[in-house]
């Protein structure tokens, strides 16, 4: 049956592969999205394409904004795609009235954004299929004392020889990860005031597992390494990885949480063949891309399993100067570019176009472009009601 969604988010690649996904499935798509240049801006998948505020710089018109459209247009299903999940879930109540909302509220999505928190809900799924990293979170804005903080370490048992991975526990695409030994991190901590999550760090291969689900049973899934980054973050090819035990962690997760909407996570897989999942992400990731569009995916018992190999083309494109680039041709010749559409091509010219507005927008703001992309979704676990 047909349905009128409306997506946000329509800055990511990933987004806008969700939408093609859904377009072949026959429904009629809207798009809401806050920065006035931006991928989707001149697709020609949606019926409408709206410019909504900011929702860092005024949650409430941003939710208004969204009421105002589900109203006029009849909308169905509200699909959050990036960050902007974390102001929508934070009116969650308030939108329902309107239309299905297609995430969490606030109170049990945190639990997934923050980098410790999601750690201690690991700690509900059996151990047969993952280890926990071990964990602390040292939050340096309420904490001014060497005294104080070594002993928080040491209680921890911090070791001060062993590398560990510090990272803020609202963060994105791994620009703000470094690695401290346990002898450096007192000075580090206390030089950057922020609420701060110390791991174990575990060597291995870096996964991603992405999913959707609805009231805890899990309907899509796939999983791919990350091999081809631009940064320490951001993968730019999609190539299904398989692995049964993998799988199961990831519905067995969801089951526990009964969780319905999107949900990612990225997890190390050690030589020895052990998953420690690290971090959470619970809204549209990469993983939505190793669906097909033009043909039906791979199928479970229960749920389907991407199974396309995909890549960002044009930034695939830079990684022939730093990586062999006989083999990066052969990679790239059996993947399918997210972005190009042989029936709406505006989209992949704007991709370049909404580049340089980030681009000229970073040096306006004496920003990178990374933290230019999510500046006015961004959501640092600011609970109050003041915006």
């Amino acid at each position: 049956m047909s349905i009128n969604i409306l997506l946000t988010g329509g800055r990511a690649p990933a987004t806008y592969y969700f939408a093609r996904l859904l377009k072949e499935q026959g429904h009629t798509l809207f798009m809401a999205e806050s920065l006035p240049k931006h991928l989707c801006m001149r697709s020609n998948l949606f019926e409408k394409n709206f410019h909504v505020p900011a929702p860092n710089e005024n949650r409430h018109a941003f939710i208004q904004d969204l009421i105002d459209i589900i109203r006029s247009n009849n909308i169905d299903l509200l699909i959050p795609t990036c960050e902007e999940i974390f102001h929508i879930s934070f009116g969650y109540e308030q939108l329902s009235n309107y239309c299905r909302v297609f995430c969490e509220p606030l109170e049990k999505i945190n639990a997934f954004h923050h980098k410790g928190l999601f750690i201690e809900t690991l700690k509900k799924v059996s151990s047969e299929w993952i280890r926990i990293p071990s964990t602390i979170v040292v939050d340096t804005t309420k904490t001014s004392s060497k005294t104080e903080l070594s002993h928080i370490l040491e209680k921890s048992r911090i070791s001060l020889k062993m590398e560990y991975v510090c990272k803020p526990a609202y963060s994105r695409f791994g620009t703000e990860v470094v690695y401290k030994k346990g002898g450096e991190m007192i000075d580090f901590l206390l030089l950057n005031k922020n609420l701060w999550v110390v791991q174990e760090k575990i060597e291995g291969r870096q996964l991603c597992t992405y999913a959707i689900a609805d009231n805890g049973q899990m309907n899509y899934y796939s999983a791919y390494p990350s091999n081809d980054q631009v940064g320490l973050g951001a993968t730019i090819y999609f190539e299904p990885f398989s692995n049964r035990r993998l799988e199961e962690f990831v519905a067995c997760y969801i089951k526990e949480f009964n969780y319905t909407g999107q949900i990612a996570f990225d997890v190390i897989m050690t030589d020895k063949g052990e998953f420690y999942p690290i971090e959470c992400n619970p809204r549209t990731t990469s993983g939505i891309c190793l669906f097909p569009v033009k043909k039906h995916a791979k199928t479970s018992d229960s749920y389907s399993i991407g199974s396309e190999t995909t890549m960002l083309g044009l930034v695939m494109l830079q990684t022939l100067l730093s990586k062999n680039p006989f083999r990066q041709l052969r990679k790239m010749k059996k993947a399918r570019d997210i972005v190009w559409n042989p029936k709406d091509k505006k989209v992949f010219f704007d991709q370049i176009a909404s580049f340089f507005y980030l681009l000229k927008e970073a040096k306006k703001h004496n920003l990178s472009t990374y933290h230019m992309s999510t500046l006015d979704i961004e959501w640092n676990g600011r609970k109050d009601d003041q915006q």
